[in-house]
C-alpha cells in the first residue's frame, strides 16, 4: 500500500474541515484550526503527542483509531492536536489553544510500513501529512472508508462510535463481511504519439482501465470518450457504430471481457486537431474519460490538454495534460453540478 496522492476538489476529509487540500496545507492552519473551541465526531479525532514513554505503543494508538475509520466512514486524525480538557457540566473533551506537537519526525514509509504489518487486510486510502515548524511536527491521517473491510487490528475489529474508536460489536461486523462490494476500477490516459500532415495534428491517446481489486474480476467493461474544441476521434476503428457526436465521442464496451487484477484493459485511438479552431479556444480541450464495467459503478477522469503549436515534437507529452481530476464516482460530479435528479430528469427530457 501507498499512500494515496489525492485530486483536487475530491472532497477530502483535509478538505472539508480545513478548505484546503493537503499539498496546500500548513503548521500555521493547524494552529488556527484549533483558535476556537473543537470536538471529536464519528469523522475526526485529536491525538495529543505528551514527551516519554513508548513510542511504538503511541503510534499503536494511532494505527487502532485508522483501523476504526477504515470500518466505518472514513475519517481524519491530527496527531499533535492541543490536549483535551473535559470542562464542567460536559462529558465530551474541549480542544482548543496550543498544540502539542511531535519532538520526533515519523518518516511516511515507516508509517505506512507499520499500517500494513499491523491492520489486516491491509489497507488503501490513506493519506499521510507531516507539517513542521522548527523541528516540531504535527501528523495528520486522511483515512478513506475501506471497501475491503472489515479490518482488524491486533486481531481485534475497531469502529468508531460516539467520537471514539471501540472494539466492534459481533452483528456490525457480521454486516460489514455481508456488505455488496464491487471491483474497484481506475481509469487513466496515457498520450503515446503527437504528429502532422501539415494542415492537421494528431495525437495518440492510450485509455487504460485497471481493476484494484485482487479477488473480484470485472466483466463488460465500459469506456466512452469525449473530446471538445476543434478535436475530434479519426475514427480509425472499422465499427462506425462506436462514434458519436460528430466525432466527438468514442465508446467501446468489451463484450464478454474480464479485467483481471493488475491485468490492465488498454484501448489506444487517434484524436485528428484542427489548429485554426483550437487557437480560438486558447489552444487547450478537455477530454473526459467515462468507464465502468457490470458490477462497478460509472466513474470518471476529466483532463484538460494544452498544445503549443511551435513546437511540434515535444519531448514531454505528459507535460501537455495542463489539469488531471482522475477517477471520480461519477454520481459525485453529477451532485458537484448543484442539481436535483429532478431538475436534471427534465433537461434530458426537455420540460
Amino acid at each position: 500500500m501507498s499512500p494515496k496522492t489525492r485530486r483536487p476538489n475530491n472532497m477530502s476529509f483535509i478538505s472539508n474541515y480545513f478548505g484546503k487540500e493537503m499539498d496546500r496545507l500548513s503548521y500555521q492552519d493547524v494552529v488556527d484550526f484549533f483558535s476556537t473551541e473543537k470536538e471529536e465526531s464519528d469523522k475526526i479525532e485529536f491525538k495529543s503527542y505528551v514527551a516519554g514513554g513508548d513510542e511504538k505503543d503511541k503510534e499503536n494508538g494511532v494505527i487502532r483509531s485508522i483501523c476504526g475509520f477504515l470500518n466505518s466512514s472514513g475519517g481524519l486524525i491530527i496527531w499533535g492536536a492541543p490536549i483535551g480538557q473535559t470542562l464542567p457540566g460536559r462529558t465530551e473533551k474541549s480542544f482548543v489553544g496550543a498544540l502539542s506537537p511531535l519532538s520526533r519526525r515519523i518518516e511516511k514509509d515507516y508509517f505506512i510500513n507499520r499500517l500494513t504489518d499491523l491492520i489486516t487486510p491491509a489497507p488503501n486510502g490513506i493519506t499521510f501529512t507531516r507539517l513542521e515548524n522548527g523541528g516540531q511536527y504535527v501528523d495528520i491521517i486522511d483515512v478513506e472508508q475501506s471497501n475491503y473491510s472489515p479490518h482488524q487490528f491486533r486481531n481485534t475489529y475497531y469502529m468508531r462510535i460516539d467520537g471514539q474508536t471501540k472494539p466492534a460489536p459481533h452483528h456490525y461486523i457480521e454486516a460489514l463481511f455481508k456488505k455488496i462490494t464491487y471491483p474497484h476500477l481506475k481509469g487513466f490516459i496515457k498520450i503515446e504519439e503527437i504528429n502532422n500532415d501539415g494542415r492537421s495534428f494528431f495525437l495518440r491517446v492510450s485509455f487504460i482501465i485497471f481493476n484494484m481489486s485482487k479477488l473480484q474480476n470485472e466483466h463488460n467493461l465500459f469506456l466512452r470518450a469525449v473530446v471538445t474544441r476543434g478535436v475530434i476521434f479519426n475514427r480509425s476503428s472499422t465499427n462506425p457504430d462506436e462514434y458519436g457526436m460528430a466525432g466527438h465521442e468514442f465508446i467501446k464496451i468489451r463484450e464478454n471481457g474480464t479485467v483481471y487484477y493488475n491485468q490492465p484493459y488498454r484501448y489506444t485511438e487517434w484524436l485528428k486537431i484542427d489548429p485554426t479552431e483550437l487557437n480560438r479556444h486558447n489552444s487547450e480541450f478537455d477530454l473526459w474519460l467515462y468507464f465502468g464495467g457490470k458490477d462497478s459503478p460509472l466513474k470518471l477522469s476529466m483532463y484538460k490538454i494544452s498544445l503549443d503549436f511551435t513546437v511540434p515534437n515535444p519531448q514531454n507529452l505528459n507535460a501537455l495534460i495542463v489539469k488531471m481530476e482522475e477517477n471520480k464516482p461519477f454520481f459525485e460530479y453529477s451532485d458537484d453540478l448543484g442539481k436535483t435528479e429532478e431538475e436534471r430528469l427534465n433537461e434530458v427530457l426537455g420540460r
